[in-house]
């Protein structure tokens, strides 16, 4: 295997990779990079069993051929490199890179232990959607997974796929998101991503711009951004019916600045007792206005009052403050409207409609269901 490559790409391409390495690989193998030349590209992949990368970029090809790289040394020595063409050449289980005056020897792992990477099968149900909103989509609804393996279908992302569009949905227990992008694929297909997986492609999505495919199996699914494939395991087992878990109607519901509520519940929930995971913040609801109160008097108390349009009675309920404060960041836009039925029951918040005569975009069906705390 002999190739020449630009500088930028291959360092690029190298970072990309080098995300699915196996981190703590039982099989060395794992821990490397492949890389092939057939023609004129240069195809690199890396998987830890659980994820596999894989994408291609153009060469100045002499031989095709593979070589597995360890992906740390790899990514320390493609950081490292100046700013020059870089010229790489597998022989006698070493490769040899050239950039500039520089000169590397890396020792390499052998090919054949390197798995074969999941292709997407013929039975794929494929769908193309904006990276903007695939970025969006996930951003919002990824945050409210689990992170406690001892449940594993809380810790995914079920993507559902209908005629009418995508839903996103995550669930920790304690608060729910929910996202529906609506599109005219012609697909039906349910599937329950891990949640890092989904922040990989998020973050590919960002990177590259453009557009992204989703090819939805039994097994796995493939996110595919032009020349580059992230695939993923999926989980297995029963994803709760969100539906049921989101209330009918209401009987009170406030209008309010997004940004401000941020700011303010994170203000006063500073004084939180530093032995308990969150203390809660209380809002304390009036026709014209929004108290939030936090702390206790051994460690300390805060309060501040901000402006709030309720419809219904004035209520006092407490949520924990970093779930209260990933909803309203999730929500995004200039106002949201919260839902209270009283203070043992779900609250639902939701990206308020923009005022007759703004120049605003319609919000996005986007809901965010969140458990109130016992004071």
């Amino acid at each position: 295997m002999k190739f020449r490559a630009e500088r930028g790409e291959f360092a690029d391409a190298a970072a990309w990779a080098l995300r699915t390495v196996g981190a703590r690989a039982t099989l060395p193998a794992l821990s490397g990079v492949r890389l092939e030349v057939s023609g004129d590209r240069l195809v690199l992949s890396s998987t830890d069993l659980e994820m596999a990368s894989e994408l291609s970029i153009p060469v100045q090809a002499e031989s095709d051929g593979v070589a597995l790289v360890p992906g740390r040394l790899l990514g320390d020595v493609v950081r490292s490199l100046p700013n020059a063409a870089v010229s790489a050449e597998a022989a006698r289980e070493r490769l040899h890179l050239a950039c500039g005056r520089a000169q590397f020897d890396l020792r390499l792992m052998p090919a054949e232990d390197f798995p074969s990477l999941p292709e997407p099968g013929p039975d794929a149900v494929t769908a193309v959607m904006k990276a903007e909103e695939f970025a969006r989509t996930v951003a919002q609804v990824a945050r409210a997974a689990s992170a406690d393996d001892a449940r594993p279908v809380l810790t995914g992302v079920q993507l559902e796929a209908t005629t009418q569009g995508l839903t996103a949905s995550a669930t920790d227990s304690y608060r729910l998101a929910v996202r529906t992008v609506p599109w005219d694929q012609g697909t039906e297909r349910t599937v329950l991503v891990p949640r890092r997986a989904l922040e990989e492609a998020r973050r590919s999505a960002e990177l590259l711009g453009s557009e992204v495919r989703l090819l939805l199996e039994a097994g796995q699914v493939t996110f595919a951004f032009g020349d580059r494939r992230l695939t993923s395991r999926l989980i297995e087992g029963k994803f709760p019916d969100v539906r049921q878990l989101i209330p009918a109607g209401s009987e009170r519901r406030l209008l309010v600045d997004r940004a401000e509520l941020m700011e303010v519940a994170k203000r006063v929930a500073v004084v939180g007792d530093a032995n308990t995971t969150a203390t809660p913040v209380t809002l304390h609801l009036t026709a014209d206005s929004v108290r939030v109160t936090a702390g206790s008097g051994e460690v300390g108390q805060a309060e501040e009052s901000m402006p709030g349009q309720l419809e219904g009675e004035p209520l006092q309920i407490a949520f924990n403050p970093r779930y209260l404060t990933d909803g309203l960041d999730a929500a995004g836009s200039e106002r949201v409207v919260l839902e209270f039925r009283d203070e043992l029951k779900p609250a639902v918040l939701r990206p308020a409609p923009a005022a007759q005569g703004e120049d605003e975009p319609p919000a996005p069906d986007f809901l965010y269901l969140l458990m109130p705390v016992r004071v």
